[in-house]
């Protein structure tokens, strides 16, 4: 008996875990889909300096929100998205348009994906 509610409750915390990282796991990505329309918007105006510090926010923010994560996700999609972000802050601070678009794009396919390989579905399962 004693087995027995030890491995429920084993079963409950892990429960409790996965729905709790899910959840933030699909917050992060949607903070960073929204930080990625910023920064393009701010390209597409020419705004570089002011694109050039959303993109330094942006990669900080990735790194501190997805180190705790990586217990849940595997670890190549956070440090793709880490080194896209790198590459984005470059591309900013020298103002090349068509390569920072190109960063910002990836970087939102990346966390869709990321969102969509997460989601419990049986297809993810088998």
């Amino acid at each position: 008996m004693k087995n027995t509610i030890t491995s429920i409750l084993i079963f409950l915390c892990l429960l409790g875990f996965i729905i709790y990282s899910h959840s933030d796991l699909i917050k992060i990505c949607d903070d960073v889909s929204t930080k990625c329309v910023k920064i393009e918007d701010s390209i597409k105006n020419d705004k570089w300096d002011e694109s050039y510090k959303l993109s330094v926010d942006l990669k900080e923010y990735i790194e501190k929100s997805f180190e705790p994560l990586s217990v849940y996700i595997n670890h190549q999609d956070a440090d793709i998205l880490v080194n896209e972000s790198l590459k984005l802050s470059q591309y900013t601070k020298y103002e090349n348009k068509s390569e920072a678009l190109s960063s910002i794009h990836l970087i939102k396919y990346s966390t869709k994906a990321i969102k969509a390989l997460q989601t419990p579905k049986l297809e993810n399962i088998f």
